[in-house]
């Protein structure tokens, strides 16, 4: 009887941890990766990039996202991808660590939006480098497919490299948005005011009759006199040296930077983008 319960607690203890084992596994396959909305995929083309990205997901413990739309609900693609990203519950442990690839047919834009590690792993650089391998697969040919294979084959390139030695993050400052005030308006009022004043007298100043003018004797009212003026060249020399060019170190001081933004939830998000119509 002992032994026949020693061996059921081990069963029993087997199959807890091949369960937990199974459910690590089995976290990404529970979650969509790819986000259709335009219908620019068929369904073979939508399970085949699933697979993919969650692969690649698994294997690098992020979330790497596709999506495609028709309407950025009034947004830019930057605003919609990260705003998709962070109130979809997108982003891997404390830092929300994912990638997400947009096709914004709205904006005709092709946009990345990173997160989390993903702002370390696809810098500026990087990112331009696999908008080039987007666009270089059929994007503005209409192969929208062929693009999404693009940019996830850059992308699997640039995690498997690692993080540059030189990464870093650069905030970018926010742009504050232009807003008429009440002081403003009543400036630009005055302005064109002035503006009108200044132009109404100047016309009416044309239409005035003129007083004739007394017709002037030049010959009994000029005086002419010439000199004669002589310039000599004394002596001449001509000084040369070489100006060195100005080294250009800026390649290599931001070929590791990370430019990043606040989205509207407050998060930090790189990314870049590219219009393709």
């Amino acid at each position: 009887m002992v032994g026949l319960a020693g061996k059921s607690i081990k069963g029993m203890f087997f199959i807890l941890i091949i369960l937990i084992l199974f459910s690590s596994i089995t976290v990404f396959a529970d979650k969509s990766f790819v986000f259709d909305d335009a219908m620019l995929f068929n369904e073979e083309g939508i399970i085949g990039l699933e697979e993919k990205a969650n692969l690649l997901s698994t294997s690098y413990n992020m979330d790497i996202i596709i999506v495609t739309t028709n309407d950025a609900m009034g947004k830019t693609s930057m605003e919609y991808a990260d705003d998709f990203f962070d109130y979809n519950g997108f982003g891997v442990g404390d830092n929300f660590d994912g990638i997400l690839f947009l096709i914004d047919m709205d904006n005709g834009e092709a946009y990345i939006s990173t997160s989390g590690i993903g702002i370390k792993y696809l810098t500026d650089e990087r990112i331009e480098r696999v908008l080039d391998d987007v666009f270089d697969s059929g994007l503005v040919e209409g192969d929208y497919y062929g693009a999404t294979l693009g940019f996830l084959k850059g992308t699997e390139e640039y995690l498997k490299a690692g993080i540059p030695s030189d990464q870093h993050n650069y905030p970018e400052e926010p742009k504050e948005k232009n807003r008429l005030t009440f002081f403003d308006l009543i400036i630009s009022l005055l302005g064109g005011l002035g503006s009108f004043g200044i132009f109404f007298i100047s016309i009416k100043s044309k239409y005035k009759m003129k007083k004739p003018v007394k017709p002037l004797n030049f010959r009994n009212n000029s005086i002419v006199s010439f000199t004669e003026n002589e310039d000599k060249l004394i002596d001449s020399f001509v000084t040369t040296r070489v100006i060195p060019k100005p080294q250009n170190n800026s390649s290599s001081s931001s070929s590791g930077r990370s430019t990043t933004h606040k989205s509207s939830s407050g998060r930090s998000h790189g990314g870049g983008g590219r219009k393709f119509k």
